[in-house]
């Protein structure tokens, strides 16, 4: 209704993603980061220059820009809709995951089926935890949007995500 929009991640700038934009009348005013790992912030700068948006990250400066730093609990505006930030570490240090009501964008913290990588037996502990406090306390129908592949739902892959039965 406000036609404010969000970018989630930036991993590589492309033109048909000015063009979706354009077409449907939005204004991205915020883009998201996950986690800084380049396959979600190569895109970064060149996003922020054409869309003159700020960024938002567990980290800053993150794909070369500055960003507001926000952490677990925080709450996002974005036209009408209120979203919260979710501490999601594991895959990386300051890994987040943003959720509006009736969806979570995972990043690489959980994957349809799977789970992001990580260097440590004690960096994949904690990744799970993270997953079983914050997002599997979401209800079931919350459609979980991840970093690579398929959407799934907090349902599904709390009961069928191999890593955590």
């Amino acid at each position: 209704e406000t036609h404010q929009a969000m970018e989630i991640d930036a991993g590589e700038f492309d033109e048909r993603v000015l063009a979706y934009v354009s077409d449907n009348g939005l204004k991205v005013s915020k883009v998201f980061i996950t986690h800084d790992h380049f396959d979600h912030v190569d895109g970064l700068a060149e996003y922020v220059k054409r869309f003159n948006a700020e960024v938002i990250s567990g980290t800053s400066p993150v794909g070369g820009c500055n960003a507001r730093i926000v952490t677990h609990g925080d709450e996002m505006q974005l036209g009408s809709l209120t979203g919260k930030v979710l501490s999601t570490p594991g895959h990386t240090p300051m890994g987040l995951t943003l959720a509006f009501p009736g969806h979570a964008f995972t990043g690489d913290a959980l994957f349809a089926g799977s789970v992001g990588g990580t260097g440590t037996k004690e960096n994949y502990d904690m990744q799970l935890a993270a997953i079983r406090q914050h997002i599997f306390t979401l209800p079931d129908d919350t459609l979980v949007h991840v970093g690579h592949g398929p959407s799934s739902t907090v349902a599904v892959e709390s009961k069928y995500n191999p890593f955590f039965n």
